[in-house]
């Protein structure tokens, strides 16, 4: 009985032993409250108060409620949180946990020295994979493990060693049966597998209920028995099984494999968690997934027992709590979520195999991406593997890893990064000055570079949200940057750029705000481009959201030109130098080259958003894209709530709504003259995204992810094709219409993963007869 049920003895009478004030009934005084029970619905409760008139307003109430709309709600705005817990039904089993049916215990009486057969032995175990994956997939422990009466055998009491860990408790460990000790030796590889799981996502970041739960309820995960003694005990099980001739040969193969699956996947999880070979976590989970197959084709031959399966356990775990059904979840939706994880798991090792910063920032976008996305598990083992104890990839220091990234961008083979500095210990040498400006700039930038690869791990819609409170980050590490610029300038003797056509002022390099400014800028066009991806805008605001894109790739294609400039006249400068070496060259080479590749990518990005941009807009004005009703907002408040993360960023500057409004909408030229355009653009960008598409891994920076860069360089030229066809469609269909005629077209918006790319939404436009 729950507590509930214990402040309802003034409200109900639930016995005919108590009366409504709460006493015992004289004709039994033995009788105490609910020491019996009344399988009748309790009377109305009689109320006597001269000032209350009870009146029945059931036929009023059901009238009422239909004259409501499917899905419509009514809220009385003073029927508060106190007055809705009030509101819950003591008794009802939707609401009380301890809630019991006339006749029903409070305990399984579940009997664990029952013999089991081979086929119910595969049944049960395919149910636990089947509850497993769902834990994965974000369901809590108490409605998917939690739920078998075996695992609750296991866990209750608390075991210190395999011998306290018996389901029947009453024979010693020589009377137990093989199929006893198949699902045991199974189940604690699953408690101790789970246990791996649990601790790797609690040491990462996560969002509890959002992405996983990882609450076990005060139930220990066997933390206090040590793998290798569950690993053994799967051994002789295995063993064991294989002496036994008792049971046919498909049947053993079944349980064998079973067990196999177990094992490989407790030391894939064990050995997940090191980073000190990638082949070997790779080949770990090639191995696991090997085994799938097996697993999947004897299925058949399970017997489901649906009796060692009990929501009742809930009860024990958390009791204040309404009870909530136990997950089912499809044994074809667990296998492909398991085969799904032993693929992503063994692509997530692969990171930990360092080619150079924009590899690594390549490979985390590029896989984060996959759709489905991977699950939370493999999301923290790649977190563990790219920052885990502040050590990069296990071997490397963030510093190693930013003047990586500043080398290969704004400060090729640059005194400010030579590592010599740090032996100069005069304070008056430039070289010590330096030193200790570098290393203030690192202990600021550091964890705003983390911060982006560790924002990428989340989920999709965490990662837009985060972005949005990065980018105000990144601007101050911009100003940040600007002052120490300006101090080194004077250490590293920087001489400036004098041209009158750019300028009267000298122009400095500023390297370090430059650095900061372009990553801010990728991330300004990440943040409005999964806007598309998670479809947060309306079809008519896609017109002006695509415009801003190329805002922004426009601005980061003139910022690389600068960036270039200043590379190529330290290059000229270093080669007049007699130290200039091949290692220093090879610097120069390399940052040209990540450069060129960059601005070919911003340069396609901006012409193929332009294009989309435009398409939009003449869709708009051929009224073929739908506008909601919005009776509680205007177009002003709309574009607000859209740039709000940009409020705050000084460079670039936010375009205000009415010029935006007007650029998008270009009222002074033709639907012709702005196709024209668009073809222009889609031509470009189609040319820009075939020749990136040609690129090697190395140039291409995707080292590592190289299938993967090429299948999204791909699509994005497939969407880039879809929307040159579009531009003909339209442009033909306008042409073909007589002056002041309806065009016969008709558009359609494909919903997120049903166009080419998830960031360009390409329309299909089909002609109407």
């Amino acid at each position: 009985m729950s507590s509930y049920s214990l402040v309802i003895d003034n409200v109900v009478q639930q016995s005919a032993d108590v009366n409504i004030e709460g006493g015992v009934d004289p004709n039994n005084p033995s009788a105490t409250t609910f020491a019996t029970w009344n399988s009748e619905p309790p009377p109305a409760p009689r109320l006597k108060s001269n000032g209350v008139v009870a009146t029945d307003i059931t036929e009023q109430f059901i009238n009422a409620t239909q004259q409501f709309e499917v899905g419509e709600l009514i809220k009385d705005p003073f029927f508060t949180l106190f007055e809705a817990v009030g509101a819950l039904e003591i008794m009802d089993p939707k609401m009380d946990s301890g809630y019991l049916e006339p006749g029903e215990t409070m305990e399984d009486d579940y009997d664990f020295s029952q013999p089991l057969l081979p086929e119910e032995i595969i049944g049960i175990i395919d149910q636990l994979i089947c509850h497993e994956i769902a834990w994965h997939k974000g369901h809590p422990l108490g409605q998917t493990i939690f739920t078998s009466l075996y695992i609750d055998r296991l866990l209750d009491p608390c075991p210190t060693n395999l011998s306290e860990t018996f389901f029947d408790r009453s024979e010693s460990c020589s009377d137990e049966t093989l199929n006893h000790q198949v699902l045991r030796a199974y189940c604690l590889g699953l408690v101790k597998t789970c246990c791996f799981v649990n601790e790797r996502i609690k040491a990462e970041h996560f969002y509890e209920e959002e992405d996983f739960v990882t609450h076990t309820f005060h139930r220990s995960l066997l933390e206090n028995i040590h793998v290798d003694d569950v690993l053994q005990l799967l051994l002789d099980t295995l063993e064991r099984l294989s002496s036994t001739t008792n049971i046919s040969g498909e049947l053993k193969a079944a349980l064998r494999c079973r067990l196999e699956f177990r094992e490989a996947f407790l030391k894939t999880a064990e050995e997940a968690e090191t980073r000190t070979s990638m082949q070997n976590i790779k080949d770990r989970w090639l191995a696991l997934q090997i085994l799938l197959p097996d697993l999947k084709s004897s299925t058949s031959l399970g017997k489901p027992f649906p009796t060692s399966f009990s929501a009742k356990l809930q009860r024990k775990l958390a009791s204040t709590v309404p009870p909530r059904p136990i997950v089912e979840l499809s044994w074809d939706t667990a296998y492909e979520h398991l085969e799904r994880l032993c693929r992503d798991g063994s692509v997530a090792a692969e990171v930990l195999k360092y080619y150079d910063s924009h590899s690594l920032m390549t490979f985390v976008l590029l896989f984060q991406a996959r759709k489905p996305q991977p699950s939370v598990y493999i999301r923290t083992l790649l977190q563990h593997y790219i920052f885990g104890d502040m050590v990069i990839l296990g071997s490397m220091s963030v510093r190693q890893v930013l003047d990586d990234d500043l080398a290969s961008t704004v400060l090729p083979a640059h005194k400010l990064l030579d590592r010599n500095n740090d032996e100069i210990e005069h304070p008056s040498d430039p070289r010590f000055n330096m030193a200790n400006q570098m290393e203030v700039f690192r202990a600021r930038a550091a964890g705003s570079y983390l911060d982006i690869l560790r924002t990428i791990c989340q989920n999709r819609c965490r990662i837009r949200r985060t972005l949005c409170r990065l980018v105000a980050d990144w601007e101050v590490l911009q100003l940040d940057a600007e002052e120490l610029d300006v101090d080194l300038r004077k250490f590293a003797s920087e001489k400036p750029i004098k041209d009158r056509e750019i300028s009267s002022e000298p122009i400095y390099s500023f390297p370090l705000s430059s650095w900061a400014y372009l990553y801010k800028l990728r991330q300004m066009e990440w943040l409005v481009q999964m806007g598309f991806e998670l479809e947060v805008y309306q079809p008519d605001e896609l017109a002006s959201m695509y415009w801003y894109v190329q805002y922004l790739a426009r601005t980061r294609t003139r910022h690389l030109e600068r960036i270039r400039g200043f590379d190529v006249r330290n290059f000229n400068d270093a080669r007049r130098r007699p130290d200039f070496s091949d290692e220093k060259q090879m610097e120069f080479m390399n940052a040209l080259s990540f450069v060129n590749h960059s601005t070919m990518e911003a340069t396609a990005t901006y012409n193929l958003a332009d294009a989309l941009s435009c398409v939009f807009t003449i869709l708009g004005r051929l009224s073929l894209i739908p506008i909601p009703p919005r009776p509680y907002s205007t177009d002003l408040q709309r574009y607000e709530v859209r740039m709000k993360p940009f409020q705050l960023i000084g460079l670039p500057e936010l375009i205000p709504f009415e010029e935006l409004s007007k650029v998008v909408a270009q009222p002074e030229g033709s639907s012709i003259d702005i196709l024209e355009y668009a073809s222009e653009s889609v031509t470009a960008a189609k040319k820009g995204f075939e020749q990136i598409s040609k690129l090697s891994p190395k140039d291409a920076y995707c080292q590592g992810s190289y299938d993967s860069w090429l299948k999204n360089t791909k699509d994005c030229l497939k969407a880039a094709i879809f929307t040159g066809i579009t531009i003909a469609t339209v442009r033909k269909a306008i042409e073909s219409t007589p002056r002041n005629g309806q065009v016969k077209i008709k558009a359609e918006i494909p919903a997120t993963g049903k166009g080419y790319h998830d960031w360009w939404v390409v329309p299909k436009v089909v002609a109407i007869p």
